[in-house]
């Protein structure tokens, strides 16, 4: 069944993360008219040293 993959920084917090992977569930569920437990969400997170904006680490950005 679906899966749906999240990339962004590290810096959510696990609230935040709680509820966004509920919110895209359902609405994934929704759309492709399945329950919600048929959808998988993978949050992945990268340190700003692993994120390149525009040929710069946002590490870099953040100096």
């Amino acid at each position: 069944m679906p899966v749906i993959t999240i990339a962004g920084n590290s810096t959510i917090t696990l609230e935040n993360k709680r509820e966004m992977v509920k919110k895209v569930s359902e609405v994934v569920a929704e759309a492709y008219g399945l329950p919600v437990d048929a959808i998988t969400v993978l949050v992945q997170g990268y340190n700003f040293d692993d994120i390149g904006v525009a040929g710069e680490l946002l590490s870099d950005k953040q100096k």
